[in-house]
């Protein structure tokens, strides 16, 4: 299982002829602390933005205030992305709505929907193939589409969940949808992935029924197994349909290294997706081709020691994370 724990921020500096990356570390060291090893993870990218392979224990050096480390061991880890989407088919037609705005919000959802399969399409486009992905409606529940197995590879089978994509009169179940996610991801006890859920919504009507201490638990499990949540809102304006998931969509992703935007136009999904499917193919290309160095800490090291990574391996850049979870 991937241990979660606080995340570095890297600063980029230079020592010739040596590469390093020097950041401060959030945490207090004690002397009990500091005399045992250590970890941290180290993605590795090539000058042309490809990931740097068969990098040696013999090309990385530890610091801790400037003072070497020992390192004990450097493996290369396989941890890959597994993707969740889920997507708002919500017809849009909530409440105690008159008929004509009734109407205009049902036309909208659906150009909408249509909008978010087109735009899924081009987003599964810039996905690397071997990456697992599990789709899901969010009217009335969490539904998914791809099944036996829930999570697949199989691109026609992704293909023809998105065609089952069809409006639906219930109201979607966006904080339902991510409890329920959140209570997946705890129960498995030796993932060895990295979850980032993808959410695609209209600003129709919130069904949910969770309690809020349900969804606070939610919450915490989400960060706490190191899931990134991207949420890509289409903003209809209906004053009388409301939204209530907005600010949970922002704090979600700021919390979780994840992101927020709203789209104006429904034909966003189509420009954003694609958009949004590089940064992930990214992020899988990094942590799926990352090192763990398992290092000792020097003696005299202060309660907070900055910390530098230094390789002499040329023209590379190093993105050191604690847990692996490259952002």
């Amino acid at each position: 299982m991937i241990t979660p724990t606080a995340r570095l921020r890297p600063v980029i500096g230079a020592l010739l002829p040596l590469a390093i990356i020097i950041f401060g570390a959030p945490w207090t060291t004690s002397q009990e602390v500091s005399a045992q090893a250590q970890e941290v993870f180290v993605s590795v990218m090539d000058a042309s933005g490809e990931p740097v392979t068969d990098l040696t224990a013999e090309e990385l050096l530890i610091q801790w205030d400037g003072m070497d480390c020992e390192t004990l061991n450097l493996e290369t880890l396989n941890w890959p992305v597994r993707l969740t989407i889920f997507v708002d088919n919500a017809d849009g037609a909530q409440g105690r709505m008159n008929p004509s705005a009734a109407a205009t919000a049902q036309q909208n959802a659906r150009v909408a929907l249509q909008n978010m399969r087109e735009g899924l399409k081009l987003f599964l486009d810039e996905i690397p193939e071997e990456v697992e992905v599990g789709m899901a409606t969010l009217a009335g529940r969490a539904r998914f589409l791809t099944r036996n197995p829930r999570y697949t590879t199989d691109r026609e089978a992704l293909a023809r969940a998105i065609d089952l994509m069809i409006p639906d009169a219930a109201a979607a179940r966006f904080r339902d949808s991510l409890v329920e996610e959140a209570e997946a991801l705890n129960d498995e006890a030796e993932r060895q992935y990295f979850p980032v859920i993808v959410v695609l919504s209209n600003d129709g009507a919130e069904g949910s029924t969770s309690q809020q201490n349900a969804f606070e638990r939610g919450f915490q499990r989400l960060i706490a197994n190191q899931a990134t949540i991207h949420t890509r809102l289409f903003t209809a304006g209906n004053p009388a349909v409301g939204h209530g998931q907005t600010q949970v969509a922002i704090n979600l992703g700021n919390a979780t290294q994840g992101t927020f935007e709203q789209i104006a136009v429904s034909t966003g999904f189509r420009t954003m997706l694609p958009e949004l499917g590089r940064d992930i193919a990214r992020k899988h290309r990094l942590v799926s081709t990352q090192y763990r160095v398992t290092y000792a800490p020097p003696a005299g090291a202060s309660d907070q020691p900055s910390m530098g990574i230094l390789t002499s391996r040329q023209d590379v850049t190093m993105i050191p994370t604690i847990d692996g979870n490259v952002p």
